[in-house]
């Protein structure tokens, strides 16, 4: 009897999932069902439903909050089309891992240790302290700025669409604040023929930069107040966000302001508004206020950069992290300054946060070129490389920015594609993490320079 009971017990424990692989179990089911639901009848304006692949890539894209698309949402989808969408982008940027445990934390059900792992994993968590307060806090947030704004878009749709109307505002209130960037719009058109609706640029302007800097960044604004009380990852986060949008505003600006075929023919004004929205977008939310196909090549390469940066830690958007980025640009000044530790605002950065940036940088550029060989492969030259790169970053960073090659992919393509906006959503080392078990050991090895550099 002990001895089956013992073997019972090793099975269990060789075939427990890991924490890492039951965030990443939990988004594949939901794009699963989301497949299934979009290949339905009723799903599609056609009443034939979407074709495997292409519900698969669609799927892929709502629940990773990507907004790569290969069907016109407007045109292609139904109202029960467009509400799954909807439901899918929605739990995608939570994920669904956070309500799932709101639902049963509510209900009153104990979590056990690892259990608590595992949503511990999934908000990218270094503890468990105050991970319950925290998604309560996140889901509270969520619902009071997408109330807010779906309110206000509500009102200025209402001249255009009518009681419609309710449904835009809702629509793009979640999409824009999960920066998922889906719009109902029509014809694959984004913003370019709404790039005059400043109200509604500052709206979605709004909504993108409060989903990108992170639920713990919004909770410090909300409850200390004040610079000198908020936390170092707050401080890093605001400092990151204001530099890459002035960055990227400037050099935007810079490249396209003579080019007739984007804002070369607007006012300064509108140039620079145009450029601002740009760079706040291009990092996570993808809605674009001009033809991309027409940019300039240093404007793709700039938003090539800013897209694989991303959003901050605990947001709905994806990229390496403007704190990883952070973190390895000061760890560079370091070095060339010939000290030791990494000192911000008065804080040290450990050495092991250091290598977990590294870390993080290398494997999201890793991941990024192999993807675009793949797809380079797989095109047949059809289109430039610049264009299938700023694809596949657009989907590793779930930015969603189209180049206009979208649709273009084979089924090869797709599914690429769609693999490295699940990558890019959980996390390039959630996702590695899933395949390698760690271990630590507490054996030294006798040190030995090599050269480098």
């Amino acid at each position: 009897m002990q001895k089956k009971f013992f073997i019972l017990s090793k099975l269990k424990k060789k075939f427990r999932l890991k924490p890492t692989q039951i965030v990443i179990l939990s988004f594949i089911l939901m794009i699963l069902l989301g497949t299934f639901l979009l290949m339905l009848p009723f799903s599609t304006t056609n009443n034939l439903g979407l074709h495997p692949v292409d519900a698969l890539f669609v799927s892929t894209s709502a629940s990773c909050v990507a907004g790569l698309t290969v069907v016109d949402v407007l045109n292609d989808l139904t109202f029960f089309g467009k509400v799954v969408m909807l439901i899918l982008i929605q739990i995608g940027g939570l994920g669904l891992m956070t309500l799932a445990t709101l639902i049963v934390h509510t209900m009153g059900y104990r979590f056990q240790l690892d259990e608590s792992l595992v949503v511990q994993e999934s908000l990218n968590q270094n503890t468990q302290a105050g991970i319950f307060d925290l998604i309560g806090r996140m889901i509270k947030y969520t619902f009071a700025i997408e109330g807010f704004f779906a309110v206000l878009l509500t009102i200025h749709f209402f001249p255009e669409f009518g009681i419609n109307a309710v449904g835009y505002g809702i629509f793009h209130s979640v999409s824009i604040f999960c920066n998922a960037g889906f719009d109902l719009f029509g014809n694959y058109d984004s913003l370019c023929k709404r790039n005059d609706d400043y109200f509604l640029m500052a709206c979605f302007a709004a909504l993108i930069i409060l989903g990108s800097i992170g639920f713990t960044v919004i909770s410090d604004f909300v409850n200390k107040r004040r610079w000198k009380k908020f936390s170092l990852h707050t401080k890093i986060v605001v400092v990151s966000n204001i530099v890459l949008i002035l960055v990227g505003t400037i050099l935007i600006f810079g490249f396209e302001s003579y080019n007739a075929n984007t804002i070369g023919n607007l006012g300064l004004g509108d140039q620079l508004a145009q450029s601002c929205f740009t760079s706040i977008s291009c990092r996570t939310a993808g809605v674009n206020t001009f033809d991309l196909e027409q940019a300039e090549q240093m404007t793709k390469l700039n938003m090539i950069i800013l897209m694989f940066i991303g959003a901050s830690p605990l947001s709905t958007g994806g990229g390496i992290k403007t704190t990883t980025i952070f973190i390895i640009l000061m760890s560079m000044w370091t070095v060339l300054r010939g000290r030791n530790e990494i000192v911000i605002f008065g804080r040290r950065i450990t050495r092991k946060l250091q290598d977990q940036a590294l870390a993080i940088f290398t494997l999201g550029t890793i991941w990024v070129i192999t993807a675009t060989m793949i797809l380079s492969a797989l095109d047949g030259e059809r289109h430039d490389l610049e264009d299938v790169i700023f694809e596949t970053v657009s989907g590793f960073a779930t930015v969603g920015m189209g180049i206009g090659i979208t649709s273009d992919w084979d089924i090869g393509g797709k599914l690429i594609v769609a693999l490295t906006m699940l990558v890019g959503r959980v996390g390039i080392m959630t996702f590695m993490l899933s395949f390698i078990t760690q271990k630590n050991t507490v054996i030294k090895y006798p040190p030995e320079n090599i050269m480098v550099g």
